[in-house]
């Protein structure tokens, strides 16, 4: 039994039982000085309500875990991370090596992602309370135990260092060379972005690829290539990759020979996109924009709304007449409602009209509470121009 009881200062008991996973500091009384993360039993003014992580660094203070008579225990934790796994029975395959196991609240494990690359297990924790909550070696044994992976690592988050640290399993070599939809990419578990690879954006990418037959196709912030690659192998007629990083176009090139395409259909540009953008005048068929997150919180949000429209503006004058235009966002604070409507200003401000092809987001190994629709972070709009 959890010794903390937190009470609310406001009736969330609806939206709790609805099965909304977080409550933030000013809903909540304080429950006085609080070293640590840990669990907690949520009450108010009816009683007890549900068992959740307390966060006292954080001002989402919160995470719900489970509205139960009983506190969670490994029994309870097991059964989630069993359901996880089974619900990727689908994603994985011998054509895709590489998948989220566990997408934190969005699998009812919260402040905790998973993803697989071949058989190593990639661990992070959404900040100082997720990591000091969750029993980092019951998690990492039930990997080695109940997957094929051969090998847990816990891999900080929005790090520059971006350390990792062997949990469970054998010592592995933090290069490895991915499957997906078959397409070939090499990944670096411990210097690549996020765990190492954007793998919400596969199902987009699989689309891209059965879309390029034939046309030019620029990728910008492409990062190691993934929309290119997928373009190349749809028969493209040319490719151009474009990254601020030449370790990201290095890595683009290298797997666009990986997967055995043309190396002069490929263009690797290290270049700023906005610079780009303003001084090259090259038109192409299509156009796919898929910059980071420009809005970490939701103060940023409005800034984050001009950036976008700045750079899609640009993207979109670059793309022929009756050419295409795919425009993408990570950044959770901007909804799909706030997407169309930078989508309705870009198009203004670039004096062209779009019909709307393709509206997407992460793939089914990314999923997201029915109640709380600001996890769905993905945004993905396949636009045709005049």
């Amino acid at each position: 039994m959890a010794k903390l009881k937190v009470k609310l200062s406001r009736n969330l008991r609806r939206s709790v039982m609805r099965g909304h996973p977080w409550i933030y500091k000013e809903n909540i009384v304080s429950p006085g000085p609080v070293d640590k993360a840990q669990l907690c039993q949520v009450v108010d003014t009816k009683g007890e309500l549900a068992w959740a992580i307390y966060d006292p660094h954080s001002p989402l203070s919160l995470r719900i875990l489970s509205t139960d008579k009983a506190p969670p225990n490994q029994v309870f934790f097991e059964k989630r991370f069993t359901r996880a796994h089974t619900l990727r029975s689908h994603v994985r395959s011998d054509l895709t090596t590489a998948y989220r196991l566990f997408n934190g609240e969005g699998d009812l494990l919260p402040g905790i992602v998973c993803d697989v690359y071949n058989d190593i297990a990639v661990l992070q924790f959404d900040g100082q309370g997720p990591s000091e909550y969750w029993d980092k070696s019951f998690v990492a044994q039930w990997l080695i135990k109940n997957t094929h992976c051969k090998s847990v690592i816990e891999k900080t988050r929005r790090n520059t260092d971006r350390t990792t640290e062997l949990l469970a399993g054998e010592d592995r070599d933090p290069e490895v060379v991915i499957k997906e939809n078959g397409v070939l990419f090499k990944v670096n578990l411990e210097k690549g972005q996020k765990t190492g690879f954007f793998l919400d954006q596969r199902d987009n990418r699989d689309y891209i690829r059965r879309t390029s037959e034939g046309k030019s196709v620029l990728n910008l912030f492409s990062y190691s290539g993934g929309f290119s690659i997928y373009a190349g192998l749809g028969r493209a007629r040319k490719v151009a990759s474009l990254d601020v990083s030449k370790g990201a176009i290095a890595l683009a090139e290298e797997n666009w020979a990986m997967n055995g395409l043309e190396p002069a259909q490929h263009t690797g540009l290290c270049v700023d996109v906005f610079e780009y953008l303003e001084g090259d005048v090259e038109m192409w068929d299509h156009i796919i924009v898929d910059p980071p997150s420009m809005s970490h919180s939701e103060s940023q949000k409005q800034l984050a709304k001009s950036k976008y429209i700045e750079v899609f503006t640009a993207a979109a004058k670059r793309v022929r007449p009756q050419g295409e235009l795919s425009l993408s966002s990570c950044s959770s604070h901007v909804s799909f409602n706030d997407f169309f409507e930078i989508i309705d200003e870009t198009l203004s401000n670039a004096r062209r009209r779009g019909q709307i092809l393709r509206v997407s987001g992460q793939g089914p190994d990314h999923p997201f509470p029915h109640a709380s629709h600001e996890q769905r972070y993905l945004k993905f709009v396949h636009l045709a121009l005049d």
